[in-house]
């Protein structure tokens, strides 16, 4: 039997202002020419086909017709990851079940999915898909109310009882496969994924998936061997470098034969344009960028100069007009300063808060161009006031004395319009 396992497409994907839509789609033909190519009898794919739970059309429209045609190469698995959404697969995998025979499937709840005809002996496959801390003892225990274990622990048994299901199901000699999109204490994650779902609170353990002949696995992006060293297993790894902390991830399709033995090997896949980083001096990277050296690549760049570069972005349109520019900074070594301290020696005063009220209605107050007088005035009567019990009056006192005197003035109106009435 022969498996392909991919992951983390995180289509509808951006960086920065750049849309990754044709950085996806060089790889995904790679993929599928590869799947054309190679024809596996199951494609498993571990998570986070898209980059959000509500993903743009255009990126809804890339995932199912890749799918459609990894599916018509061989049938085809997708377990719902972090940034995918269980309302939204559910839905995909209503749709896909219309067809006969079905080719396709969505997994949103831990379960065995199992074949019986893609191999001389039946197949099953536990798959998890991602479960968030609050829900692991739903999935652990009959009765959550007296779960009292970790995660790790909860998903330790949540894999035992779906692998003895898979035992059972596959049978005696019959083809035992894991699927999940989960952090392994001691995977190495990138700079991409969500930092919460990879520390320590959703961390588990490689115990028991011994086995399945392989465990196929998402979540982390930089394509790498499952920790421990006690089952047979990788992270396949995102689809394209998702930032640029990626950029130097040789980006991985694992295709698996099981026969006596499992043997599992990776296939180098197309990274779409790429990242790059550059730190430099103008002439440097007009030596790098001159007739096109950084067309069709997205730039991160950091120019160093003694003197500020007013036309930096325009000179490098010019030298690669094809370059995505993600940013581009200038660093200058004679911007002038504003000196935060008084030098050595200086023995002036601090200014007082009144002056630095002054100064700020100067220079930094909206709608302010000069202090005006009566507010500084008040001010400085507030300013008088601190520590003392009663506080600057601002002529409230007089104001309420005739208020005071205009409503008793009224309500003796008021009586003498009663008596004679």
């Amino acid at each position: 039997m022969k498996l392909l396992h991919t992951s983390d497409w995180h289509l509808g994907a951006r960086l920065g202002r750049h849309d990754r839509t044709p950085d996806h789609l060089a790889a995904i033909r790679a993929l599928i020419e590869l799947a054309e190519e190679s024809r596996p009898d199951l494609i498993l794919h571990t998570g986070d086909l898209f980059d959000a739970t509500r993903p743009p059309y255009p990126a809804l429209r890339t995932g199912v017709r890749a799918l459609q045609r990894l599916a018509s190469v061989a049938p085809t698995v997708v377990i719902c990851g972090n940034h995918d959404s269980s309302a939204l697969f559910g839905v995909l995998d209503e749709m896909a079940g219309t067809t006969s025979p079905r080719r396709l499937r969505f997994v949103t709840e831990p379960r065995v999915v199992e074949f019986h005809d893609i191999a001389s002996k039946p197949v099953a496959v536990a798959c998890v898909p991602f479960i968030p801390p609050g829900a692991v003892a739903d999935y652990a225990t009959d009765d959550p109310a007296r779960f009292e274990g970790t995660y790790a622990d909860g998903i330790r048994t949540l894999n035992g009882r779906l692998l003895t299901e898979a035992e059972r199901v596959a049978g005696t000699g019959g083809i035992v496969l894991y699927g999940a999109h989960l952090h392994v204490h001691g995977a190495r994650p990138g700079t991409s994924e969500r930092r919460f779902t990879v520390g320590e609170d959703h961390a588990t353990h490689a115990d028991g998936l011994h086995r399945a002949l392989y465990s196929a696995f998402g979540h982390i992006h930089d394509p790498q061997l499952l920790p421990g060293g006690t089952a047979t297993g990788r992270y396949a790894g995102s689809l394209i470098p998702l930032d640029f902390g990626e950029g130097g991830q040789a980006k991985q399709t694992v295709l698996v034969a099981i026969a006596d033995d499992v043997q599992v090997d990776t296939v180098e896949m197309p990274p779409g344009r790429p990242l790059v980083t550059f730190a430099g001096t103008l002439a440097e990277l007009e030596g790098r960028a001159a007739d096109g050296g950084l067309d069709n690549c997205i730039l991160k760049a950091c120019i160093t100069s003694e003197d500020p570069i007013p036309d930096l972005a325009d000179r490098l349109a010019e030298w690669s007009p094809a370059c995505a520019v993600f940013n581009i900074a200038n660093e200058v070594a004679n911007r002038r300063a504003r000196a935060i301290s008084p030098a050595a020696g200086d023995s002036a005063p601090d200014p007082d808060i009144a002056d630095l009220f002054a100064e700020w209605r100067e220079t930094a107050a909206r709608g302010v161009k000069a202090p005006h007088t009566a507010v500084l005035e008040l001010f400085g009567k507030t300013l008088g006031s601190v520590g003392h019990d009663a506080g600057p009056d601002f002529g409230v006192t007089a104001l309420t004395v005739r208020a005071r005197e205009t409503l008793d003035a009224l309500a003796q109106a008021r009586k003498r319009q009663g008596a004679h009435g």
